[in-house]
């Protein structure tokens, strides 16, 4: 073998030696990209899990929130009842019902007759049904 032979040779080694090791190199690249995707890949999966739970709990918190508004609804409901018949008795009772309510609050058979112009057994049946029991 002569040198150029030997230089061609060496030239060769050094020429597959740097294809091997630029091979190694991409391949560990490569190695490295696919890792990369994996861990990628689990956080996009953790994050479709998070966002399954949060779309649950999401919808649990509408059904809650809606059964409190119908509750709360439905208690308005019968408040806004109460209210009208409390008024509907408000406007129905008269002198009578004012008149039970000064009876309650302390006022004599005679106070009742002079401010609603009821007779004296009218003021004096209210007074004893109805007053206090320290009044008349």
């Amino acid at each position: 073998m002569n040198d150029h032979q030997v230089y061609a040779a060496v030239a060769v080694l050094v020429v597959l030696a740097m294809a091997l090791w630029l091979s190694l190199r991409a391949l560990r690249r490569i190695e490295q990209a696919h890792a990369r995707q994996a861990d990628l890949e689990a956080g996009l999966a953790a994050a479709r899990e998070a966002q399954a739970a949060a779309e649950a709990a999401a919808r649990e918190a509408a059904a809650e929130f809606a059964r409190r508004q119908a509750e709360a609804e439905a208690r308005l409901a019968g408040i806004e009842e109460q209210l009208e018949q409390l008024r509907l008795m408000e406007e129905g009772d008269g002198d009578y019902g004012r008149a039970i309510r000064m009876a309650r609050q302390g006022a004599t058979a005679e106070d009742l007759a002079r401010d609603f112009g009821l007779n004296r057994g009218e003021a004096e049946l209210i007074v004893s049904l109805h007053g206090s029991p320290g009044g008349a």
